[in-house]
């Protein structure tokens, strides 16, 4: 009977879908529902922090010197968690979504809702150095996943309400709706469009409603309003802003660089966890502000209340606090850890102005409130989420002119830098490259050294008109670089750029004439997508790859070689995705992505994938090698030190499978 009603109700929905009159109304239902959820679990997760919080300090620890081993305690149990139930839980929540995106249709398991929220609740009750909003963002979109399975809708909807989700988990436990629907747009989905902002903002307020009707309404950093500025002071917030813009990409480099140093080290999880949290609780022995989401330290950064001196201080114990925490296998959010790093850069940077031009600066505190957003608006790459969120926590409006320059003088600086975000560094360095939700672009997957051809056919410099003819007669694309003696670049050469000395009959003349001043080149570690920015640029067919250690030209890049490649990498996704579609279908479940790092006792080490021969189920799908993404066929040989992307199913065979690329 209950399958019956469930089977009916999804062909309901199916059909209501199919209307594109009706399609607004059914998916403003669903998020209706969403948000519901995602308040209600805003508030359960709170609670549960608390719990946890009561728990680990029970009977005046945190009075003792014993507290030192709280942090390990609560991340060696998040340790286990991860590592026999739900791993998708470990980190900070944000990387999960996307990557469910981009590589399951927007698909989470639905454990993930019940140790998403138990996980980071004993890592922040424990006292590890992460905030609320990544988890929550994780457990709001496992629901919306969750609904969206449920009902069997396609990647498109699930992926929706799966944005919907996270964006009204944010909105409640900031109090933020209109960020946390920034958050499900801009951060998540990746884009603006107007099928997804009704949605996702309706769920984003309803979260917000929701909880502010059980837990009431205030700001959670209100602050003392701040009216009186000078007008010299938004050339100070863009000074600021650049600062921030280095310190973000500091930020999310560094998660990425020691969540690397733990996965490498070949001890048991809970030897990192433990000692990862050993870590955690000196520093928070020392200063306790560090410790869990650390508000109380950025009011104090707020009010005044902090020398410059306790400032870099309690920024540098932060910075290095966050890191230990999500390396060493914790569960929680980095947002808040950015928003206490800015607080204490701006705060620093403000007292600092103060001293030097004193008449210039009445608050300083304002240099901390635009630090907060500028180093999320830079590691996050998402300037309109850093922007509306920090006044919405703060409450004051006036600030929106300094905020905004801080913001977005951080988001270009970082930009500039690093196209990746704190959110999408790790994935792109798997192969897996977000630009709008869950799109991915094959030419920036790409190397130049893998689409080039080998300098065959070349010209010296020293070369008569008539042999250069010959030569090029011979060529495929009629043009060809010219080397000199050394064989370093001298120019390229066409049938076109002979054809007034050939038509003058100067055929013994020399063709260094013919050579322009510059000629634009290529380096064989560049991706393909800036080929294509050189080849538009210049308007040329043909780029010389050159090797900048020997000043060598190695090969030539052409236009036809940059569509081959494409093509090839997009036939390898088409048939890749087609496989685990298949494989989906016939188990009947979602099945998970897991990577792994060759050894020198992996068995896989030296064969090729056709020597392999993986159990069916089992997919390889890209291979990361010396920083580069190899897409694989049957006779890519694997070498150690490889990082290799499998897609498994059914789960219980994981462990069969990665022993023979572990060893």
């Amino acid at each position: 009977m209950i399958q019956a009603i469930t089977s009916t109700w999804r062909g309901r929905v199916s059909a209501q879908l199919a209307s594109p009159y009706r399609e607004p109304i059914l998916m403003g239902i669903l998020a209706l529902m969403i948000g519901a959820i995602g308040g209600i679990g805003a508030i359960v997760f709170r609670d549960l922090i608390n719990v946890f919080y009561g728990i680990f300090h029970a009977g005046g620890i945190k009075a003792s010197p014993l507290r030192i081993v709280i942090p390990a305690v609560g991340l060696t149990l998040v340790g286990f968690i991860t590592h026999y139930f739900a791993k998708e839980v470990k980190g900070h929540g944000v990387p999960q979504i996307l990557e469910s995106l981009a590589l399951r249709g927007g698909k989470i398991r639905p454990r993930v809702a019940f140790f998403g929220i138990l996980a980071p609740a004993l890592t922040i009750g424990a006292g590890g150095s992460v905030g609320r909003e990544g988890p929550i963002a994780l457990i709001g979109g496992a629901f919306g996943s969750i609904l969206g399975q449920a009902l069997r809708l396609s990647d498109k909807y699930t992926s929706l309400l799966l944005a919907c989700g996270s964006a009204a988990g944010i909105a409640a436990t900031f109090n933020a709706p209109i960020a946390g629907g920034f958050f499900g747009l801009e951060v998540i989905l990746g884009s603006y469009s107007m099928g997804a902002i009704m949605p996702i903002f309706l769920s984003a307020v309803t979260g917000a409603t929701v909880f502010d009707a059980i837990m009431g309404s205030q700001p959670p950093l209100q602050t003392a309003p701040f009216h009186v500025m000078h007008p010299i002071a938004l050339l100070f917030m863009i000074v600021l802003g650049g600062i921030a813009g280095f310190i973000g990409l500091a930020y999310s480099r560094g998660l990425t660089w020691v969540e690397d140093v733990f996965h490498n080290w070949t001890v048991p999880f809970w030897v990192k966890s433990t000692l990862g949290g050993l870590a955690v609780g000196a520093l928070g022995l020392l200063f306790p502000q560090v410790l869990g989401v650390g508000y109380a330290g950025i009011h104090a950064a707020l009010s005044g209340q902090l020398a410059i001196g306790l400032l870099l201080v309690l920024f540098l114990s932060k910075y290095i606090a966050t890191l230990t925490t999500v390396g060493s296998g914790g569960s929680g959010g980095v947002f808040a850890p950015s928003l206490f790093l800015g607080s204490m850069v701006g705060g620093a940077f403000g007292e600092g102005l103060q001293k030097i031009v004193p008449g210039l600066i009445p608050h300083p505190q304002i240099y901390a409130i635009a630090g907060m957003g500028a180093i999320f608006a830079a590691a996050a790459q998402a300037p309109f989420v850093a922007i509306t969120i920090l006044l919405e926590v703060t409450g004051d409006y006036q600030l929106t002119p300094v905020v905004m320059a801080a913001c977005v003088t951080a988001y270009v600086v970082h930009g500039v830098l690093s196209r990746d975000s704190m959110y999408t560094v790790k994935l792109a360095r798997r192969g897996i490259r977000i630009l709008s939700g869950n799109e991915v672009r094959p030419t920036e997957r790409i190397r130049v050294s893998t689409a080039m051809e080998p300098l065959e056919a070349s010209i010296e410099l020293s070369d008569s008109v008539e042999k250069a003819f010959h030569v090029l007669t011979l060529s495929r694309d009629h043009e060809t670089v010219v080397i000199d003696a050394q064989g370093r670049l001298a120019g390229v050469l066409s049938l076109a750029d002979l054809r007034e000395k050939l038509d003058q009959g100067e055929l013994t003349a020399p063709i260094a004439d013919l050579l322009s001043a510059s000629t634009p080149t290529v380096r064989p570690d560049q991706n393909l997508e800036d080929a294509l920015r050189l080849f538009s640029l210049h308007d040329t067919d043909l780029l010389p790859v050159v090797d900048t250690t020997r000043q060598t030209v190695v090969g030539v890049l052409t236009q036809r070689d940059v569509v081959r490649s494409y093509n090839a990498s997009t036939l390898h996704s088409t048939t890749l995705n087609a496989r685990v579609r298949q494989v989906q279908r016939e188990m009947h479940e979602p099945g998970q992505f897991t990577s792994v790092r060759l050894t020198p006792q992996s068995e896989a080490a030296g064969k090729t994938l056709a020597d392999l021969r993986l159990q069916r189920g089992a997919v390889l799908v890209s291979i990361e090698r010396g920083g580069e993404v190899v897409a694989p066929n049957g006779q890519t040989r694997l070498e150690v030190g490889d990082e290799v992307l499998l897609f498994i199913l059914p789960v219980s065979i994981t462990e069969q499978v990665l022993r023979v690329f572990r060893g």
